[in-house]
Order: C-alpha cells, then sequence, then structure tokens
C-alpha cells in the first residue's frame, strides 16, 4: 500500500466519524465495560453494558448507596441516643430508689443481688458463659493456690 491510499483511507475514517458524532453518533455505544457480579444482583444489569449505560448505572447506584448509608447510619445513632436515654433512666431510677430501698431492712442488702440475677438472664448466652468460666478459673486457681500470710513452716511465733 502506498502512504498516497492510506492518507485516504485515514481521511475517509476522520470524515465518517466527525459526520457521525454532529449526528450524535457517540463512540460510548460502542465501547463495552463488565458489570461487577454483586452490582449485576443489585441491580439485573447485563454482563456487560455499553459505556454510556454504566456511567448512569453507576451515578444511580452510587447515589442510592450513599443514601442507603445515611439512613442506616442515622438510624444507628437515634437508637443510640434512646439507648442512652434508657440508660439514664434506669441509672436515676436505681439513684432515687437505693437510699429508699436501703432503709428496707430485708430489701437493701437484696437490691444488688436482684440486680445481678437480672443481668444474668438479660445478658447473652455467650457472656454469661464468659463470666461463668472466668469465675470457675478463678475458684480453681483459689484452690491450688498456696495460703498467703505469715510463714508457717517454722512453727514458732515470735512475740
Amino acid at each position: 500500500m502506498q502512504t498516497r491510499h492510506i492518507a485516504y483511507i485515514f481521511a475517509l475514517v476522520m470524515i465518517t466519524l466527525s459526520l457521525g458524532a454532529c449526528a450524535g453518533f457517540d463512540l460510548g455505544d460502542l465501547v463495552r465495560v463488565k458489570t461487577p457480579n454483586r452490582v449485576q444482583q443489585a441491580t439485573g444489569l447485563a454482563a456487560t453494558t455499553t459505556l454510556n449505560e454504566a456511567e448512569a448505572e453507576y451515578r444511580a447506584w452510587f447515589e442510592e448507596t450513599q443514601r442507603t448509608c445515611s439512613q442506616w447510619k442515622s438510624n444507628i445513632e437515634r437508637a443510640g441516643e434512646i439507648r442512652g436515654i434508657f440508660s439514664q433512666l434506669t441509672l436515676s431510677a436505681f439513684d432515687q430508689i437505693g437510699p429508699t430501698v436501703a432503709g428496707i431492712p430485708m430489701l437493701g442488702p437484696a437490691l444488688p443481688a436482684m440486680t445481678g440475677l437480672v443481668g444474668l438472664f438479660l445478658g447473652t448466652g455467650r457472656l454469661r458463659k464468659e463470666k461463668e468460666s472466668s469465675f470457675n478459673k478463678g475458684m480453681k486457681e483459689g484452690r491450688v493456690a498456696p495460703p498467703t500470710g505469715p510463714s508457717q513452716s517454722s512453727g514458732t511465733i515470735n512475740t
């Protein structure tokens, strides 16, 4: 092929692309993009889409994801505030009830034991098992540990 033929072919391609661009032809409709599996499942897109469609779908998906994340974050923060309110109410209730209950002979000492029992039943099973294993381990080590205090090996007491 001569150089002149290559120049004519190049010019013909450029003129064709220029006329196509003026007529609304977009090269983004020719280029294909792979869609990730998770996005395919979430949006129902095909495995490959055109570049123009992929850009539009990405913007919509990204905005939806941000909107969902901010809504979830605000729900978590609101739940945290409610938990804080409940915590304050229960603590202030115990502060108010504590001195009154302490004056009742049997109920005063029983209040910490009752709250401990309620805590065991309200807590998760994992936390309860963890506390029980820690207690049992402490009891086992307490039985095995040598006594501390004054030495009992000499048998005599110096006064």
